[in-house]
């Protein structure tokens, strides 16, 4: 709604005026699964992006947002949508010292626009396979201010192996939360951190959803935590006589303890890292229509 709201108002604008400022420079720099379908994105411009209208003597910016084309789309244009991207509002910024450069921030959202459900989110497996042909995402940086007529950036080429990556890892370290103390775990250390301990992936939904809160103390290994367990080990999907990997196969971990920790597998079939202080039984799903594979894993720093 805001979307056609600032499409509307622009279009009633017929003698908008033009900011005298040439196209930023902007240049990827990294990209993190935050949660869900959510990613954070650090780029560079070389110029200030959410203060671009006053640091020129101009007032009325009402956004700075960046768009992500991730079907081959190439018209950034505010009349235009593009019907899968990735896009957020550019929240954060700061000064790369010596460089008069400046490092921006945004939390993007994947959204597939041709949904009319009210689901637009994509899952990780289908936004893997929509990514695979394209060697780069390319990206444009989007500001509206009244009265004129929007300002876009150059094009930003983003690697699309580093968004795989980002979408291929699991959560990084466990999220810290705060609670009342009447909903505080039990504890005889009454001010430990509380986080949050294990995650459910919901298939139907297309995101994880809090399954069980504990102290932080008590967090298993997960994500890149899993480098420093006493003992890790990568799985390895294979298909039919088990003699062919399987690359990019959506799974699931099913850990001892009941934790769950999907994935998508590397295009060697391997999952990612499991630590653990001691030994376990694993089980791997590999997805609904398959039975769940339980084996006895040894633990190695090596994997096949």
């Amino acid at each position: 709604m805001a979307r056609l709201l600032l499409v509307f108002l622009f279009a009633l604008c017929s003698s908008c005026m033009h900011l005298d400022v040439p196209p930023a420079r902007l240049e990827f720099s990294s990209i993190n699964h935050e949660m869900s379908s959510y990613y954070d994105l650090r780029f560079t411009s070389d110029r200030n992006l959410i203060d671009l209208y006053e640091d020129h003597g101009r007032q009325g910016q009402i956004g700075t947002w960046i768009h992500c084309s991730l079907n081959g789309d190439v018209v950034f244009s505010i009349e235009h949508e593009i019907v899968l991207e990735a896009s957020g509002i550019v929240s954060g910024m700061r000064l790369i010292e010596g460089d008069r450069r400046f490092e921006m921030l945004a939390s993007i959202n994947v959204e597939n626009h041709a949904i009319n459900d009210g689901h637009k989110d994509v899952r990780p497996a289908e936004l893997v396979q929509i990514l695979k042909p394209q060697e780069y995402i390319p990206c444009k940086v989007v500001i509206t201010a009244f009265p004129f007529v929007a300002y876009y950036s150059k094009v930003m080429y983003m690697p699309t192996s580093r968004f795989i990556a980002a979408i291929e890892n699991p959560r990084v370290a466990p999220a810290r939360i705060l609670l009342k103390p009447s909903d505080q775990p039990r504890s005889l250390l009454p001010f430990s951190s509380v986080c949050i301990v294990r995650w459910r992936y919901e298939l139907a939904l297309g995101y994880d959803q809090i399954d069980r809160l504990g102290l932080c103390s008590d967090v298993p290994y997960a994500g890149l935590l899993a480098s420093f367990a006493p003992n890790k080990t990568k799985l390895k999907i294979v298909s039919g006589s088990e003699q062919t990997s399987a690359p990019f196969a959506a799974y699931t971990i099913i850990r001892g303890d009941g934790r769950l920790e999907p994935g998508i597998a590397d295009e060697n079939g391997r999952t990612h890292e499991v630590g653990s202080t001691e030994f376990e039984t694993l089980r791997i799903q590999i997805n609904k229509e398959l039975d769940v594979v339980e084996r006895w894993t040894k633990w190695t720093d090596d994997f096949p």
